[in-house]
């Protein structure tokens, strides 16, 4: 198992919806976030964790941020991401992975705050977020689904108060390293915690 800390946003549910349906293999996992800290192995301990992010979300302060920009990450996937607000959310980033969580700060990327909409992989592809390879993109499909969320270039702004502990089945993560070629579609995310900020 593992953990995610992330925030649910309020968006357009029948657009995003029918989006994240059409592309996105984690859509019967887990709603539409955004990550505020990435998976960390379940052997950080649950009731430790739940004492780290509840100190620091008690000395923090809500914030809002806006979602408005689309873009295609390193590994192929269409994100949403704020144009307010991300300085707020990497300051957070960044007081959560102090203490307990400091040794799972990524190094070998700057944290992106996103909303994941879809993956786009030519058939046959298999998914490494770690290793993308740019033969593996499926540029048509890709165009399409920017075209269908343009729409979400107008979100409205919003108070963030409140973050969310989610547990994550392995093999899920054993999808996003390519360690498994097919996505497990029965696996969900469990609601383990939400903290208030501030």
């Amino acid at each position: 198992m593992y953990y995610v800390l992330l925030i649910y946003p309020s968006v357009d549910e029948a657009l995003v919806g029918a989006i994240r349906r059409q592309y996105d293999p984690t859509v019967d996992v887990i709603a539409p976030h955004v990550p505020v800290v990435y998976p960390v192995p379940g052997g950080v301990g649950r009731d430790p964790l739940i004492s780290h992010v509840r100190n620091i979300t008690l000395g923090s302060a809500p914030f809002e941020i806006r979602l408005g920009a689309l873009y295609r990450s390193a590994d192929h996937w269409l994100f949403l991401a704020p144009v307010e607000g991300n300085e707020e959310l990497r300051r957070l980033h960044l007081r959560l992975h102090t203490g307990l969580l400091a040794e799972f700060r990524a190094t070998d990327r700057d944290y992106a705050a996103h909303v994941g909409l879809g993956l786009f992989l030519r058939t046959g592809a298999t998914y490494d977020w770690r290793n993308p390879r740019g033969e593996d993109f499926d540029a048509e499909t890709y165009g399409a689904a920017l075209h269908e969320a343009e729409p979400l270039l107008a979100s409205p702004p919003e108070r963030i108060d409140t973050l969310h502990l989610v547990a994550l089945p392995d093999e899920v993560l054993e999808w996003f390293s390519g360690e498994r070629s097919t996505f497990p579609r029965d696996s969900r995310a469990e609601e383990v915690c939400a903290f208030t900020i501030g």
